[in-house]
C-alpha cells in the first residue's frame, strides 16, 4: 500500500525524469543526450559554453503596464520653476496652466534645476489603483523612479493646448516622482482642467490612491515592455 511519503517521493523523482524525456525528444535533444552521457560517466557537463544564455528579464508587472517611451532633448540653461510654472491660459502662453496647488508652490516654487542631457522617459499605465510606494517599488526604487520638472514641463509644452499625446488630457492624472527644492521626493500630478494644465504635489507616504488608467512617468525604471516600444517623437 502506498504511503503519503512514497507517493511524494515517486512524484518528486518522476517529475524531473519526465522533463528529461521531453527535453531529449525536443529540438535540442541531441545536445541533451550528449550531456546526459557525460553526467552518467561522471564527467563535467553543461559547461558555460553549452548552456543556453537566458536573458535576465523582469516579467510584466501586475501593477504597471509599459506604454511607450518619449525622448526629452538636452537643455543648455538652468530651469527656474517660478519662471516656468505661471498661471496663464492665454492662447499665446508657452504652456497653458490653469491651476497650481498649494503644495506644489510651497515645495517647488524656489527650485532651480541644472541642465539635463538627452533623456528617454518611460511611461506606464496603472493597471489598478494604488498608493505611491508600491508604484515606486515596481519602478525599481526612488532613484530609478525619479524624473525632473524640466522633463515634465517639456511634455506639458508639447501638449500646451491639451492636444493628444503621451500625457493624458481627459482630466486623469499624469504622475511624476520629482525631488523638491529640499531634495525630498514628491508625487507630482498633472492633469488637464479648465482650459489648462493643473499641477499639484503630494507626499509619497500620503494615503492618496491613484486610480487605474493613470500614466506614470519614470526616467530609468526597471519596467520591461510586453511588446516592442515605439519611441514617441
Amino acid at each position: 500500500m502506498d504511503t503519503v511519503l512514497s507517493k511524494a517521493l515517486r512524484e518528486f523523482t518522476t517529475g524531473p525524469l519526465n522533463q528529461l524525456i521531453v527535453n531529449i525528444s525536443g529540438q535540442d535533444g541531441s545536445q541533451w543526450e550528449e550531456e546526459l552521457k557525460k553526467f552518467l560517466r561522471k564527467e563535467p557537463c553543461w559547461s558555460n559554453d553549452n548552456v543556453a544564455q537566458i536573458p535576465n528579464t523582469k516579467p510584466r508587472t501586475d501593477l504597471l503596464e509599459l506604454v511607450s517611451t518619449v525622448v526629452i532633448p538636452a537643455t543648455s540653461g538652468t530651469f527656474v520653476a517660478k519662471e516656468k510654472f505661471v498661471l496663464d491660459i492665454r492662447p499665446e502662453a508657452k504652456v497653458q496652466i490653469s491651476d497650481l496647488g498649494g503644495n506644489f508652490k510651497a515645495w517647488f516654487g524656489d527650485k532651480v534645476e541644472d541642465p539635463i542631457t538627452k533623456q528617454a522617459l518611460r511611461y506606464a499605465k496603472l493597471r489598478k489603483s494604488s498608493v505611491d510606494m508600491p508604484i515606486i517599488t515596481e519602478l525599481g526604487g526612488e532613484e530609478k523612479s525619479e524624473t525632473t520638472l524640466t522633463e515634465m514641463f517639456f511634455l506639458m509644452g508639447k501638449q500646451k493646448y491639451g492636444e493628444d499625446g503621451c500625457l493624458l488630457n481627459n482630466g486623469w492624472a499624469n504622475i511624476f516622482y520629482i525631488r523638491d527644492q529640499n531634495r525630498v521626493l514628491r508625487a507630482v500630478g498633472v492633469d488637464w482642467r479648465g482650459g489648462g494644465w493643473g499641477v499639484d504635489a503630494y507626499p509619497i507616504g500620503y494615503p492618496r490612491r491613484w486610480f487605474d488608467g493613470r500614466h506614470v512617468f519614470s526616467r530609468n525604471s526597471d519596467l520591461l515592455p510586453s511588446e516592442p516600444v515605439a519611441v514617441a517623437s
